[in-house]
């Protein structure tokens, strides 16, 4: 099997990935115009089911044996989660007529328009609740957790490229639109208690954080210096081959750097060149076992052996070459160098035979974009803490739109490799065949100039601010709304002050003062206001014979809170103003615990809170010990399907791998005579010809979350029903709520894989804490 691929994530994330990042766009579709239409979708309602038929673990009855658990253990736990949503991606290829194409030496030549629109639509809904109590006579709680979230994402590409006659590239261009959405909701709502429920101390605590960032118009386009000849080289690139295509200025010396010096390697006991064939020939197979007798675990592409240690040392850091059979006996591990610097093997240019390398005359554009952050806070008891109620709730939002246009360099590095194995694939548009390999579904200059636009749109303009400068100036303004900024500073033309407030009685001031006259005599006077301009405190100094100064001075208010401190330099002997500056910084109130929280704390310290996690603890090991995964597949891999009479890629697949029968499956992607579809499928529907093309236009108009989500099967009745029995109107928490809650009553409308993976995990920390205890 190959390297981190045995694994139910890289199965699960690589489709999943796979749907929620490939760009869109859409076309009306011309029954004249011959379509090549692909695409799939995912149903996230199913995922709780596609974790179960891919691990063999029966995830509801997990969930209510951690919750038993925890009720055995004198802790009510309840959880509830609902998650509905869809990923749709679906990619259409077609020609557009001809026109004429204005050359760089100023000639025009007839170019064909080849057209790729890629459509992505994804939108989820997803709210939970985690319900629980527990006490005893020194202290306990009563909690009900909620969250929240909505994500969206929208991307919609228009690619044309302009190939001549000899099927030669001049440009393309681009149009793009994309939309991303995110918004999460936090409430933590109930009490905790002390001294047998005499000291309670309510909470009702609500956090709320959104991002957007919409590209709302942008376009571009590529010249080439020469005509490209990338697709006559993909047009001759056979089974067994690949092929890498460089646009613009790429750093080769940096590629040579990470050649030479950072090659990263595995060892293993054993390794014998095509030992196996699971994943093709010209490479290693490698195993921990002894000699292989029971099968290979993995497949690299060179090896080194060292009979010192007896272990083989393995890489894909230097490329795939036949040659490599002979490279057992070689010393770059040892050495830190790789073949590229070996001048009796192959040099760095040969190890990349099929390289392309183009040249762009011109990259230009134009983009318009809005960023969104919100964010709020609200319901700390900070009042427990000695501060006024209220005094940290927070609320930011931030807007910024920019526009503009760009003229900038076009860099681009692409590689396929195609597998020398011919397969038979069936479409709603017949059978074809085809190769299958490793690269991208877009083509070659659509998969970069979608990359370089975007990043193009994100930087923005000159000196206009990004998403991250937003998080920035919102975290300083959520710093200042929540009276932490305790030091400020200024500049004037002829002056410096800055102030650090330590407390009522210690402002600590300082001040300078440069390009004086050293026959004038000057003063500084300092003047404090409160925040409701009132005068606090003031201060003089006095300069005599100086050109330049600097003194420093302590500065007292009468209460917390803002304070605001001018300092003016005026002329003693002409009794003229000559420069100000103000600083303002915040007094804060030091904090002091009130008696209520130091009893809570306390209480916990006295209860028996801990003799309950470690019964929890091992009540989870005992009840998770009796399951046992059984993993559906054990190996899996993306792979595009090219098409060599129409040099393009007419689809993908995701294979999935059985070792238990030695065999190859389809999990996603069309039918296929090589591999049979998956036994167990996951929730995913694959779209070819007429089907990707209807579905391209279902989805072309669902660009909302209320589109893209059905409502009507999010159903969170049961979430709210348990809510609501937990807590009244006025959000006090009634007794044993969560002890009450029956788990078996319909309240488990999706199990959190998520959520019961972290407490396997805690169980399993806790079991060997306690076993390092019992040693």
């Amino acid at each position: 099997m190959a390297r981190g691929k045995n694994s139910l994530g890289v199965l699960f994330l690589t489709a999943i990935l796979c749907v929620s990042f490939i760009p869109q766009g859409v076309a009306a579709q011309d029954a004249s115009v011959e379509h090549y239409a692909f695409g799939m979708e995912y149903d996230w309602t199913n995922l709780n089911d596609d974790m179960e038929s891919m691990t063999g673990l029966p995830l509801d009855d997990i969930l209510l044996d951690i919750m038993n658990s925890a009720e055995d253990a004198g802790i009510g736990l309840v959880i509830l989660e609902e998650l509905t949503g869809t990923s749709s991606m679906v990619v259409d290829q077609y020609e557009d007529g001809t026109t004429m194409f204005s050359a760089v030496d100023g000639t025009t030549v007839e170019v064909t328009r080849h057209v790729t629109e890629l459509t992505v639509r994804h939108g989820s809904v997803q709210d939970m609740a985690v319900i629980t109590d527990w006490g005893d006579s020194y202290a306990g709680w009563e909690l009900t957790m909620s969250a929240s979230s909505e994500t969206m994402l929208n991307l919609d590409a228009m690619y044309v490229e302009f190939r001549d006659g000899a099927n030669m590239v001049h440009g393309h261009d681009l149009e793009l639109t994309m939309n991303v959405f995110d918004e999460n909701e936090l409430g933590l709502v109930g009490s905790l208690e002390a001294n047998d429920g005499d000291d309670v101390m309510p909470l009702d605590i609500g956090a709320s954080i959104s991002v957007g960032y919409e590209i709302k118009t942008s376009q571009s386009e590529v010249v080439y210096t020469e005509p490209s000849n990338i697709h006559n080289a993909l047009a001759n690139l056979g089974g067994g081959e690949e092929i890498t295509w460089e646009v613009g200025d790429i750093d080769d010396d940096e590629d040579d750097d990470y050649y030479d010096n950072e090659a990263w390697w595995m060892e293993y006991n054993y390794c014998e060149w095509e030992g196996d064939n699971f994943n093709g020939d010209n490479r290693y197979y490698c195993t921990y076992n002894d000699n292989g007798s029971n099968g290979f675990d993995d497949w690299w592409f060179y090896c080194e052996y060292k009979a010192y240690d007896e272990i083989y040392y393995c890489t894909d850091d230097f490329g795939q070459n036949s040659d490599w059979e002979f490279a057992l006996s070689n010393t770059h591990f040892e050495d830190g160098t790789s073949p590229a610097q070996d001048e009796d093997n192959h040099s760095h240019d040969d190890e990349y035979d099929g390289e392309i390398h183009d040249d762009v005359e011109s990259h230009t554009g134009s983009f318009s974009t809005a960023t969104t952050f919100e964010f709020e806070l609200t319901g700390l008891p900070v009042e427990e803490l000695g501060l006024p109620a209220g005094d940290w709730d927070v609320s930011v939002t931030d807007t910024v739109t920019d526009a503009g246009n760009f003229d900038e360099e076009y860099e681009c590095e692409m590689w396929m490799e195609l597998f020398d194995e011919a397969q038979t694939i069936t479409t709603d548009s017949g059978s074809m065949a085809v190769l299958s390999g490793y690269g991208s579904p877009m083509p070659f200059g659509m998969t970069c100039h979608v990359g370089n636009l975007v990043a193009n749109a994100f930087i923005g303009t000159e000196d206009a601010p990004t998403l991250l400068d937003l998080v920035e100036d919102s975290t300083d303004e959520i710093t200042d709304s929540m009276g932490s900024e305790t030091y400020d500073s200024e500049n004037s033309d002829l002056m410096y002050i800055s102030a650090d407030a330590y407390s009522m009685d210690e402002i600590d001031v300082n001040v300078e003062a440069w390009n004086l006259d050293e026959n004038t005599n000057y003063e500084i006077d300092l003047v404090m206001y409160d925040e409701g301009g009132t005068l606090v405190d003031v201060h003089s100094m006095s300069i005599n014979n100086r050109d330049h100064y600097w003194d420093n001075v302590y500065m007292s208010a009468d209460a917390y809170g803002v304070q605001c401190i001018t300092a003016t330099l005026s002329n003693s002997d002409t009794n003229t103003e000559m420069d100000s500056a103000e600083v303002c910084v915040n007094v804060a109130k030091e904090m002091e615990p009130s008696d209520l929280l130091i009893s809570i704390a306390e209480g916990f310290s006295e209860s028996t809170l801990e003799n309950a996690m470690e019964s929890f603890g091992s009540n989870l090991e005992n009840r998770l010990s009796n399951y046992e995964a059984d993993v559906q597949y054990h190996d899996a891999d993306m792979r595009v399907l090219w098409d060599t009479s129409t040099n393009r890629a007419v689809g993908f697949q995701m294979l999935v791998y059985d070792e238990d029968v030695e065999e190859w499956y389809t999990m996603v992607g069309p039918e296929s005579d090589m591999y049979p579809e998956a036994p167990v499928l996951m929730s995913f529907e694959y779209f070819s010809g007429q089907s990707a093309i209807e579905q391209e236009t279902v989805i072309d108009q669902q660009t909302s979350i209320e589109d893209l989500v059905d409502l009507t099967q999010h159903d969170v009745s049961d979430l709210e029903e348990a809510v609501a029995d937990a807590f009244d109107e006025s959000g006090d928490q009634s007794e044993g709520t969560a002890n009450e809650t029956e788990a078996g009553d319909g309240l488990l409308p999706f199990v959190s894989p998520t959520f019961t993976v972290m407490v396997i995990a805690i169980a399993g920390l806790v079991a060997s804490l306690r076993s390092r205890e019992q040693e």
